[in-house]
């Protein structure tokens, strides 16, 4: 519980997630019974400001959460060209969405 809290907790300190949730195998193995403990681990090495604003919870997806995540990642790709399937008339090969050129230009600078 020490070990996954302090893995939280470097999460926490470099991403501040809104929210941390534990599931799949890991999940089931670890249940109700420990995420007290790894939520207070968590808090203890975490830095206060961003470790206040992060709530540590059980997935709900059980052994499926591998499965799901898998399934959705057709519909990022597809969200990513902007609702377009690829191939389709005015689109370019290779042709970005035009978020994407935005943030290229901002971290440009």
């Amino acid at each position: 519980a020490e070990y996954l809290g302090a893995g939280f907790a470097d999460l926490v300190n470099l991403f501040q997630p809104e929210r941390i949730l534990v599931g799949g195998w890991a999940g089931l193995q670890l249940g109700s019974r420990f995420l007290d403990t790894v939520k207070g681990y968590a808090t203890e090495y975490a830095l206060a400001y961003p470790a206040a604003r992060v709530s540590i919870g059980m997935g709900r997806l059980g052994p499926d959460a591998v499965t799901v995540g898998a399934a959705i990642l057709p519909l990022d790709d597809f969200f990513s060209r902007g609702g377009r399937r690829p191939g389709t008339e005015g689109e370019a090969v290779g042709e970005q969405p035009a978020w994407a050129s935005n943030v290229r230009d901002r971290t440009a600078r």
